[in-house]
C-alpha cells in the first residue's frame, strides 16, 4: 500500500503482504511482481536469465512514496518492471549491508546517493546501473533501455558488473597505516568545520542542512572538553576549544528554536530544507532524537552555570525525552523507529501531504485560539499568507501554510503586547495545549514505522542514560529516563537476544527480523555502558563484556584488523569496513570508544581490547591521514585514548549521592565509572577488573564513608571521602 493514498482494499496484494518491514509492507498493493531480498527471487532471475531491479529505502522516506506513487502503484510501469525483471524491494534498515554495497556503487559511479536507491543487478548480483529517484517518464525509458542492453548485449553487463565488483573488492583492501597522530587531525577537523560554520544560522554548509551530530556536535563537544580541562593547553587551542563548544552550541540553540522542532508535540524533524532550520523534511526519526539528546546534554555540561543557553538546551533534552516516551514508544518498551513525512490532513481525506500533520494556517490558529491568537502567531512566526518560501516547497504542499518556530524571545513578545514574561510563558503554553489536543483529536498521525531496531534502541539508551545522569535537578525526569533506558535493554534482551548463543537480532515486529549487523552490536554496547554508569547495576556491564566477544567473534578481521560492517552472508558479495560517518556514527567508531572504555571496566582484558582498539586506527588509518572529517566519530574516540581515561571507583549506595551528582555534573569524555556497593559487591566483574578485585576481596566495611578513588593509567589513588577534594580532583573546564 502506497503511504500517498488511502487503503485500497479492492487491489489484489503481491508476495509483500507476507513481510514484517513496514516499509515493504506499504508496497503491498503495487502491481508490480516485488520480491524480497533472498534465494526465492535470486532463483527466479536465474531460472527465466533476468536482470535484477533492486529498489532500496524506508518508510518515512517523502521521496520513496513518491517514486511508489508515480511508479510502482502504475499499471504501464508495473508491466513493464514484471516483464523484464525480477523485482526486488529493501527495507535499508532492516538491510543495511545490502544498502552499504550497493550505496556505495552508486556514490562511486554518480559522486552522491540517496533514497530511493534503484539499482540494476546481474544475475550474479552485480550492479551495472544505479540511480535514485527518477520521474516516471524517465524511469520507464530507463526500464526499457536497459531490458534491451541486457537482451542484446548481456555479456556487457556482465563484464560491467565484475569489474566493479572487483574495483570495490581493491577499493577496500587498503594496507594499514601504523602510529598516528591524533592531534593534528583533531585540528583538522575542526578547521575544516570553522570554516564551514554558518554563523549566521547555526550549522554546517548551506540548503539542505541536517543536524549530523556524529560529523560535527558530537566531535566539537569532545574537541573542546579535550582543551577545556588540560591546564597545559597553550592560548591558541584553549581559544580554539571556546570556538569548538560556541559553534555547537549555537547550532543546537537553532535547530531548538527552529521549525525542525515540532513545537506543538516535541521532537525533531530529520533535516530542514533551507538554511534557517525552518522548513522541514517532515519524517521523524529514532536515532536523531537520540543523538540530539545526547549532544544537547553533553554541551549542557560545558557551559557555565550563567550561559542562557544552557537552559535552551535543557529544554531541548526534556523535549526529546518526553516526545520518544509519548510518540515512539511499545507497551513492551522498545522505541520505534520512525514517523513518517506525509499524512492525511483532515479524517477524511483521501490523499496524504508532506507536513499535513504539523503545519496552519493563520486562520486556523484564530479560530482555535481566539484572544491567545495574536500573541501567539507573533511568536511562532505565522503569517496570513503562509510563511513557507515557495523555493523550499517543490511539490506546492505548504502553500498558505505556517511551520512554527520560535521567532521571538519570551521576553520580545512580552515587550511587543505589553505584558509581563510569565503571563507570556502562560499563554503560549495554553496555546500549545490547545492545539495539541486540537491536533491529536482531529488530525490522522502520520505514519507509524514500528519496527524496533536494536542499534537505534542503543542510541536511545545511551541519551536517557545521559539525561538521567545530568538532569538530576529535576529527580522526576531522571527517574523516568532511567526506567525508559532500563525498558528498552529489557525489550531488547527479552525480543532480540539468544541467550544461549550470545547474539543480537536486528529488528523486531510480530517476531524477529535479520540477524544483527556490526551497528547493532557496536550502538547497543555503548548503550549498555552507559546504562551501567547511570544505574550502578552491575548485570548491564557483564552484558556488553559479553556482547563485546561476541562481535569479536563475528566481525573482527584477525588478519587485516579492524571490523566488518556487515554480518556473514553469502549474498553479501563484499564485507565492507565502513568507518565514515553519516547520519549516525559509524559502527566501528564507536566499537573503537566501546573498547577503550573495556579496557578500563574489565582491566584484566585491556591488552587484548587495546590490540584490537590499535588495529581499528591502523586499518583505517589511510583514510584517517586524507580525510579525517569523515571520520570525526573516530578521531573523537582516539582522542580520548590520547588523553588518557579518568576511572572513578564509587563506593557507596546512596540513591541521592553528592560524589556522583559531582561527577556527572562535568563534561568528562574520558571518565569511566565504577561502582561498588559495600552491602552488595559486584563479584562477576572483580573477576576481570583487578582494582575493584582488591577492594572486593578485601572485603569493604558495609558502614565504610562514602568515597571515590580516581585511577589513572590503572593506578589507583587513596579514597576521597570529602566532597571538597573530589571537586578540587575533577577537570575544570576553563
Amino acid at each position: 500500500m502506497s503511504t500517498s493514498t488511502g487503503t485500497r482494499s479492492d487491489r489484489p496484494v503481491n508476495r509483500l503482504a507476507q513481510a514484517k518491514s513496514p516499509y515493504l509492507l506499504q508496497h503491498a498493493e503495487n502491481p508490480v511482481d516485488w520480491y524480497e531480498w533472498g534465494q526465492e527471487a535470486f532463483d527466479k532471475a536465474k531460472r527465466e536469465n533476468k536482470p535484477i531491479f533492486l529498489s532500496v529505502g524506508y518508510s518515512a522516506c517523502h521521496w520513496c512514496h513518491v517514486l511508489a506513487h508515480e511508479s510502482f502503484e502504475d499499471e504501464v510501469t508495473a508491466k513493464i518492471m514484471n516483464e523484464h525483471y525480477v523485482n526486488i524491494k529493501v527495507d535499508r534498515e532492516e538491510r543495511p549491508d545490502v544498502d552499504r554495497l550497493y550505496m556505495t556503487f552508486l556514490q562511486a559511479t554518480s559522486g552522491g546517493g540517496g533514497w530511493p536507491m534503484s539499482v540494476w543487478l546481474t544475475l550474479d548480483l552485480h550492479p551495472f546501473f544505479a540511480g535514485t529517484y527518477f520521474p516516471p517518464g524517465r524511469f520507464r525509458q530507463i526500464l526499457l533501455k536497459l531490458a534491451e542492453v541486457w537482451e542484446d548485449d548481456r555479456e556487457r553487463c556482465i563484464q560491467s558488473g565484475k569489474q566493479v565488483i572487483e574495483a570495490l573488492k581493491e577499493g577496500s583492501n587498503i594496507a594499514p597505516k601504523h602510529d598516528i597522530e591524533i592531534k593534528p587531525l583533531a585540528s583538522e577537523v575542526f578547521k575544516r568545520l570553522q570554516k564551514r560554520f554558518d554563523s549566521k544560522n547555526g550549522g554546517f554548509d548551506g540548503a539542505p542542512k541536517f543536524p549530523s551530530p556524529a560529523q560535527t556536535t558530537n566531535f566539537l563537544a569532545r574537541y573542546a572538553a579535550f582543551y577545556l580541562s588540560n591546564p597545559n593547553a597553550s592560548v591558541e587551542e584553549k581559544k580554539n576549544a571556546r570556538a569548538a563548544r560556541d559553534m555547537a552550541v549555537y547550532t543546537m540553540v537553532k535547530i531548538y528554536n527552529g521549525g525542525i522542532r515540532d513545537v506543538v508535540g516535541g521532537g525533531f524533524s530529520r533535516y530542514s530544507v533551507d538554511e534557517r532550520w525552518h522548513v522541514p523534511h517532515f519524517e521523524k526519526m529514532l536515532y536523531d532524537e537520540a543523538q540530539l539528546l545526547s549532544s544537547a546534554l553533553e554541551l549542557y555540561q560545558l557551559l557555565p552555570e550563567t550561559s542562557q543557553d544552557k537552559k535552551t538546551l535543557e529544554l531541548m533534552a526534556k523535549d526529546i525525552v518526553s516526545y520518544v516516551a509519548r510518540d515512539l514508544r511499545s507497551p513492551e518498551g522498545g522505541f520505534y523507529s520512525a514517523e513518517d513525512a506525509d499524512s492525511f490532513p483532515t479524517n477524511d481525506s483521501t490523499v496524504k501531504k508532506e507536513g499535513a500533520f504539523y503545519v496552519w494556517t493563520a486562520q486556523q490558529l484564530d479560530e482555535l485560539l481566539g484572544a491567545d491568537a495574536e500573541l501567539f502567531k507573533y511568536h511562532f512566526g505565522v503569517k496570513a499568507e503562509g510563511n513557507c518560501d515557495p523555493l523550499h516547497d517543490v511539490q506546492g504542499e505548504l502553500a498558505g501554510q505556517n511551520v512554527l518556530f520560535t521567532a521571538h524571545t519570551p521576553e520580545e513578545t512580552a515587550k511587543q503586547f505589553d505584558k509581563p514574561v510569565d503571563d507570556v510563558g502562560k499563554s503560549l503554553a495554553r496555546s500549545l495545549q490547545v492545539l495539541r489536543e486540537y491536533r491529536d483529536k482531529h488530525r490522522p498521525r502520520p505514519h507509524l514505522d514500528d519496527k524496533i531496531l536494536t542499534c537505534w534502541n542503543g542510541l536511545m539508551i545511551s541519551g536517557l542514560s545521559r539525561a538521567h545522569e545530568v538532569l538530576n535537578a529535576d529527580p522526576e525526569l531522571a527517574a523516568e529516563a532511567l526506567k525508559l533506558a532500563e525498558a528498552s535493554a529489557g525489550f531488547i534482551r527479552k525480543y532480540l537476544y539468544d541467550e544461549q548463543r550470545g547474539e543480537l537480532r536486528r529488528s523486531y515486529r510480530e517476531g524477529q527480523g535479520p540477524v544483527g549487523q556490526a551497528d547493532d552490536y557496536a550502538f547497543f554496547i555503548q548503550g549498555l555502558l552507559d546504562l551501567y554508569e547511570a544505574s550502578a547495576k552491575e548485570e548491564y556491564l557483564l552484558w556488553a563484556i559479553r556482547l563485546q566477544e561476541k562481535q569479536d567473534e563475528l566481525f573482527y578481521d584477525a588478519a587485516g584488523g579492524g571490523y566488518y560492517a556487515s554480518a556473514p552472508d553469502e549474498h553479501i558479495l563484499i564485507r565492507m569496513k565502513d568507518a565514515q560517518d553519516g547520519a549516525e556514527p559509524s559502527a566501528v567508531s564507536i566499537t573503537l570508544s566501546n573498547l577503550q572504555r573495556l579496557a578500563h571496566f574489565a582491566e584484566d582484558k585491556h591488552a587484548a581490547y587495546n590490540e584490537k582498539a590499535k588495529s581499528i586506527l591502523a586499518s583505517t588509518g589511510q583514510l584517517l591521514s586524507r580525510a579525517p572529517f569523515a571520520l570525526a566519530s573516530m578521531v573523537s574516540a582516539a582522542m580520548m585514548a590520547d588523553k588518557g581515561y579518568m576511572q572513578f571507583i564509587h563506593t557507596g549506595n546512596a540513591a541521592d549521592s553528592p560524589f556522583l551528582r559531582l561527577i556527572r555534573s562535568v563534561f568528562i569524555p574520558n571518565r569511566v565509572l565504577t561502582h561498588l556497593d559495600p552491602t552488595n559487591p559486584p563479584r562477576e566483574l572483580a573477576k576481570v577488573n583487578g582494582s575493584l578485585r582488591s577492594l572486593v576481596e578485601g572485603e569493604v566495611d558495609k558502614q565504610s564513608k562514602e568515597n571515590v578513588r580516581i585511577c589513572e593509567d590503572f593506578t589507583c589513588g587513596l579514597p576521597i571521602d570529602d566532597v571538597g577534594e573530589l571537586k578540587r580532583r575533577l577537570p575544570l573546564l576553563l
